[in-house]
């Protein structure tokens, strides 16, 4: 793809996302190449920030072969985190957005200083970058007419189904946490919809992080100060049936809820 054609496809992606109805970008992402698909990815954050919603960090997504093969990729893939899409725990989500929402329960990690060129990160290096990390939550949305015939760039180009990071619970002394495994669920209205283990994030949340800081370096980017990660889900999206108070959790750390209307 040259220039315009990327400028083109991110400018439907944008349009698409603003407009909070259903998208049907099918024909428009076909053919879409893995290496094209982060540059109109990049070119959607371009686009979103001069409309005042910059970038606030990362998500790392499909940790999983039986997430990623299927959709041809060649491995797990990463997104953008918005400002706009940042909350806390008790955020409440009125009617009509997100579209068809699904929960998800990750570790999130507030970066303390940048992760940069010239050295390639480990599990190990990568915990003397990070500052803080919590019990969250990834919002995601299905916010097309046919998610079913999205192909993995597709999904690259529009952030993987991001909808929004919930921060929950501050996990202290968690450099000795047995990331590999920690159990995380979660729940609508008390009841179980999804659970998982921590080596489900390619075998652990500082595995992934350290993945992710090394991708991005591969892009031309990197982890910076401040910078908010969603380190990777313990199971796929838990689509809600309906409204009602949704939850995420980690054993014996803490979680996340959300109320949607």
């Amino acid at each position: 793809m040259d220039a315009k054609e990327i400028g083109a496809l991110a400018d439907t992606i944008v349009a698409g996302r603003l407009s909070k109805k259903p998208m049907d970008i099918i024909a428009a992402t076909a053919g879409l190449s893995e290496a094209d698909a982060y540059k109109v990815q990049f070119a959607v954050h371009d686009k979103l920030a001069a409309g005042g919603d910059p970038l606030a960090g990362w998500k790392v997504a499909l940790t999983l072969p039986t997430q990623y093969e299927p959709l041809k990729l060649s491995g797990p893939v990463f997104a953008g985190l918005f400002k706009s899409g940042l909350r806390t725990s008790g955020a409440v989500f009125d009617p009509g957005y997100p579209i068809k929402p699904g929960v998800e329960p990750e570790l999130v990690a507030r970066m303390g200083k940048d992760a940069g060129p010239g050295t390639t990160y480990t599990a190990d290096t990568i915990k003397d970058h990070v500052a803080n990390l919590y019990c969250g939550m990834e919002l995601v949305d299905n916010r097309y007419a046919d998610v079913t015939k999205m192909s993995g760039p597709a999904r690259i180009s529009d952030d993987v189904l991001q909808a929004a990071c919930v921060i929950g619970t501050e996990i202290k002394d968690w450099k000795k946490l047995d990331f590999p495994n920690l159990k995380g669920r979660s729940l609508l209205d008390g009841a179980e919809i999804g659970k998982g283990l921590g080596s489900a994030v390619m075998g652990g949340a500082m595995i992934s992080l350290a993945w992710l800081a090394n991708k991005l370096i591969s892009h031309g980017k990197h982890l910076k100060a401040g910078d908010v990660i969603l380190t990777g889900s313990v199971h796929p999206p838990a689509f809600l049936g309906g409204k009602g108070v949704a939850r995420t959790e980690f054993e014996g750390l803490g979680g996340t809820e959300i109320t949607i209307k």
